[in-house]
This record gives structure tokens, sequence and C-alpha cells, in this order.
């Protein structure tokens, strides 16, 4: 019985670890990114800006381009971890098939990282105009 007990911790804390380094690795992924993509971005914003694109509308559709995949992203992450669950818990023979008690966590977690993000793209967006982004197309 305590040899189960501490293979469990172990598997536990094999997970917990696991987890953690996905994160880190998938935070770090999306920022680097994010920051690519905004510098790529540098002569698109600059010509709407010579246009007259007002700033607003600019980090507006900046924070879109950002947090639109990535509610599409986390949704389907969501939907599929919480069906791989279900499946654990009915092959294992538990009395609880279906797990709602963890679901308002995630949601939350999921709409602190959407809010995260959407904060982190709007500085990348600037509305002044730097003679090196213009050029003729």
């Amino acid at each position: 019985m305590i040899d189960s007990l501490a293979q469990l911790t172990v598997i536990r804390s094999l997970l917990v670890v696991g987890m953690v380094l996905g994160l880190v690795i998938g935070v770090a992924a999306f920022v680097v990114s994010v920051a690519d993509r905004a510098m790529e971005r540098r002569g698109q914003v600059t010509a709407l800006a010579l246009l007259g694109a007002g700033a607003g509308t600019l980090r507006v559709v900046q924070v879109v381009q950002v947090v639109l995949p990535l509610v599409v992203g986390l949704g389907a992450a969501i939907v599929a971890g919480w069906l791989a669950e279900s499946s654990y818990l009915i092959t294992g023979g538990g009395a609880v098939h279906w797990d709602w008690e963890g679901l308002p966590l995630l949601f939350a977690c999921a709409l602190g990282v959407v809010l995260a993000a959407a904060l982190a793209s709007v500085p990348m967006v600037r509305r002044h105009v730097d003679p090196e982004h213009i050029r003729r197309d």
C-alpha cells in the first residue's frame, strides 16, 4: 500500500513538472511569435499611419490578431483535455465520469492568458512613423 502511494506521488510530481514546463515553453513561444509578428508588421503599420489610421484602430487590430487565434486554440485545448480526462475516468472504472469541478478554474486561467496576451500586444504597435519603414511597393 505504501509503495503504491509513493509511486502515485512520484507520478503526480512528474505530471506537475511536465505541465509547468509545457506552460513555460508555450508562453515563451507565444511571446516570441507576437514580437516577431509585430516586427514584421512595422512597414504595414507605417503605411496605415501615413494613410491616416488612428492609433486606437491600429492597437485594436493588433489585439484582435493576437487574441483570436489564441481563443480558438485555448478553446480546442480545453475541450480536448476535458474529453481526454473523461475518457481516462471512464476507462479507469471510477464513479465520476465527468469532472465539472475543475472547469471554472480552467476557464479562469484561460481568460487570464487571453487578457495577458491582449495587454502585452498593445505596446507592440506604435504610431510613430520611422523613415526607414517607408518604402515603395
